[in-house]
């Protein structure tokens, strides 16, 4: 076998990897090299270099005591190539010079149909496992709902009806378990749409600011409910109104904003929106969401995207959630032309930044006075206090004390009229504040949390009275 003459190690590598047969051949049709393929398919092995090509094809290349006949070999495109058995299969082949020999490269014809029609059958085999999915999904999805509206619409009538005390404190509990678990119904049904490639972006006129103003106002209480700040700054030169599908952009906006609510314990919560690109009726938005939350490290980042994931099982523990949200947002964002960024360091916070393209519209002036009618949301609060973060977390610090005192007279609202689940959030994020602090400083803090957990008031009190004490012996708190 004269593989030695073949031209360098690569050209050998290419032929034995190939997925056609290859064949070497002198000009009296001996058998110089068989790639593996060959020797495989043919059933000779090894010994196929002791043979002639027209053993390979009887019919066309018999030729008896005449020269052996390459030039009709170099015309054939398709034959019938025969194995050892003396079975035969069909070839689509081509025949080159290769210096004094010849090269013959041939496709089993047999094996890629069969292929294709592997292809075919898992294609098909693929779609109905993704209708039987979808169909499943839709089922359950329809069946959870109704009994999470009916047990959402009979809490209501009870705390309509007038409940108080403990007992509207279980009902709020099972309203919000109901919002929950709505959420993840919809995300469930959405992130199937979208894998099935049935989701369509709509294209209606609608009030961009009004968009944003009703995207702040659905988190606005949960806002208010952990103590955060929020800021929202439209650049006025965006249209009042845009053409573009309004749900979709708002369901973007909150799941970022709800993501900035459930990671942030202290600080603020912004939004940014600037025009980037116009160009006739076509108009680019950016948008950024930033915030002041636990963020996340640079290795943590590749999973924060992709379907059922989280950035570590500790985050679902302590924060919930599917892990679907910011993967339906990624394809939200995609589907209007868009990407998004995220910019986030772990315990600083975290940025994420997205574009969108809409179109203007055609039935209406555009106006710049519409930012202005949205100025009442813009809190122009001091944000200063937050450009160094570390400072509200330095135990003693005027930040510090200022963010604890905060955290302070919050929660003993929240203990007055038994808000136990909005006092566990105060209290936690106390515990968080004096971290840094001195033993005894932190040991009333982690009382007052667990007994704030078991929504006990008057070892609830006790325990921020000695808290108060021993930040007053300590800071100076109030």
């Amino acid at each position: 076998m004269e593989q030695d003459a073949l031209q360098g190690e690569d050209v050998c590598r290419f032929m034995e990897a190939s997925l056609e047969i290859i064949l070497k051949f002198d000009n009296q049709g001996r058998i110089l090299y068989g790639n593996a393929l060959a020797q495989e398919d043919l059933g000779y092995g090894e010994k196929l270099t002791q043979l002639k090509l027209d053993v390979l094809f009887p019919g066309e290349l018999h030729h008896e005591n005449e020269d052996f006949p390459v030039e009709t070999l170099e015309k054939m495109k398709e034959g019938m190539m025969y194995r050892k058995n003396g079975t035969c299969f069909p070839v689509r082949m081509t025949t080159v010079r290769n210096g004094e020999n010849y090269l013959l490269f041939a496709i089993n014809v047999a094996k890629r149909i069969e292929t294709e029609r592997k292809l075919v059958r898992m294609k098909e085999e693929m779609e109905e496992t993704i209708k039987v999915r979808n169909e499943f999904v839709a089922n359950v999805t329809h069946e959870l709902r109704t009994p999470v509206n009916g047990i959402r619409g009979h809490v209501t009538n009870l705390l309509e009806a007038g409940v108080t005390g403990e007992v509207k404190s279980t009902l709020d509990i099972i309203i919000r378990c109901c919002e929950n678990m709505s959420a993840i119904i919809n995300n469930i049904l959405d992130f199937s749409k979208l894998e099935a490639g049935k989701f369509v972006i709509e294209q209606k006129e609608f009030n961009f600011y009004e968009m944003v103003n009703h995207a702040v106002e659905t988190n606005i209480t949960a806002i208010n409910a952990k103590g955060l700040r929020i800021m929202v700054n439209i650049d006025k030169s965006i249209p009042e109104y845009l053409v573009g599908d309004q749900l979709r952009l708002t369901q973007i906006l909150n799941n970022l904003l709800s993501n900035a609510v459930k990671f942030t314990s202290v600080g603020y919560i912004n939004i940014e929106v600037t025009k980037t690109v116009q160009f006739d009726d076509e108009i680019e938005l950016f948008f950024v969401v930033s915030d002041t939350g636990i963020g996340i490290s640079p290795e943590e980042k590749d999973k924060l995207f992709k379907s059922f994931s989280q950035v570590d099982a500790s985050i679902t523990r302590k924060y919930g959630g599917t892990g679907l949200g910011l993967s339906i947002t990624k394809q939200l964002i995609e589907l209007m032309h868009g990407t998004i960024h995220l910019d986030s360091e772990k315990g600083k916070g975290s940025s994420f930044s997205f574009s969108v393209r809409m179109h203007l519209s055609q039935n209406r002036e555009e106006g710049v006075k519409a930012g202005e009618r949205f100025e009442f949301i813009n809190q122009n609060q001091d944000m200063s206090q937050y450009d160094d973060l570390e400072k509200i977390f330095l135990y003693g610090t005027q930040e510090n004390q200022q963010e604890i005192t905060s955290k302070m007279e919050k929660l003993i609202i929240c203990l007055e009229v038994e808000a136990w689940d909005k006092a566990e959030a105060f209290a936690h994020n106390i515990k968080e504040l004096v971290e840094q602090g001195p033993r005894e400083v932190k040991k009333s803090a982690f009382r007052m949390e667990m007994n704030v957990r078991k929504a006990n008031y008057e070892k609830s009190m006790e325990q921020y009275n000695n808290l108060k004490s021993a930040l007053m012996e300590n800071i100076g708190g109030k």
